[in-house]
């Protein structure tokens, strides 16, 4: 293992972190990621580039504003961490091949919609929000790698049983409770994970995004006495899609259809 490759990772990793957190708060408000340049939200004094290394300015400002003094959300040094670990797992596992580039790509589309519906929801926006860019981007990209790998129909089938998978359940619950249940955005982004994964992706990432919808559903009903708190489900696919890709020769030796019917 090559030590050297492995940090140069990671510091790429962190470097596309702290980017993601730019796209997390700016795209949701309609604010340009190029300018301005990075500010506190707080006393939206800007901040100095030595002052916006990723993890490290962090930790050497002790998590608080340089100008202010007030606390630097812990969500971007936790974002950069995430990233550069992800990154570095996904260069142990594949190694510099069109894998890895494929994957470093996938992971991170998928961590900047899981996240801005996350922040999104939980900020000032009536229900968690799913850029269509982020999903676009996504497809295109997946069907590139798909050309190149000769795969072309199998992860065309992928868009399309992740779209479908989730649209029909989505329709009919609509029509029998007469309210929304899903939003298309989830649709699009299980279809976006398909054109990364491909079809027979579906059924396991489907079978443990319900396991990880139903056990944060039980936890914020246990912590907000709220039956009817929305829950954002794209970080529950997006989850399911990375543990896919670290898992997929183990998760493709069962029959998961089994586990969905039964």
């Amino acid at each position: 293992m090559d030590i050297l490759a492995v940090i140069f990772t990671g510091i790429i990793g962190a470097v596309f972190g702290s980017f993601m957190n730019v796209l997390i708060v700016r795209v949701p408000k309609n604010i340009s990621i190029i300018k301005p340049a990075s500010y506190c939200p707080q006393c939206m004094e800007d901040i100095a580039w030595y002052d916006n290394i990723p993890v490290i300015s962090y930790i050497l400002l002790k998590g608080k504003c340089r100008h202010c003094k007030k606390n630097i959300p812990i969500m971007y040094p936790m974002t950069e961490i995430l990233t550069a670990l992800l990154f570095v797992v996904i260069y142990l596992k594949f190694g510099l091949s069109l894998m890895f580039f494929k994957y470093i790509i996938f992971v991170f589309l998928v961590l900047v919609v899981s996240l801005t519906d996350i922040y999104t929801a939980a900020g000032d926006f009536e229900t968690g929000m799913i850029p269509t860019v982020y999903i676009a981007l996504g497809i295109f990209i997946g069907l590139i790698f798909a050309v190149i790998e000769g795969y072309f129909v199998y992860y065309l089938a992928g868009i399309a049983g992740g779209y479908l998978v989730l649209f029909f359940p989505a329709y009919l619950y609509s029509k029998i409770r007469r309210k929304e249940g899903m939003g298309e955005g989830d649709f699009m982004f299980f279809a976006m994970i398909g054109a990364f994964t491909g079809l027979g992706s579906i059924p396991a990432i489907l079978t443990f995004s319900a396991f990880f919808g139903i056990a944060a559903g039980l936890i914020v009903i246990l912590l907000t006495k709220n039956k009817n708190y929305p829950i954002p489900f794209a970080p529950m696919l997006g989850v399911s899609a990375i543990i896919y890709v670290f898992f997929y020769e183990l998760l493709n030796s069962y029959n998961w259809s089994s586990y969905i019917l039964n």
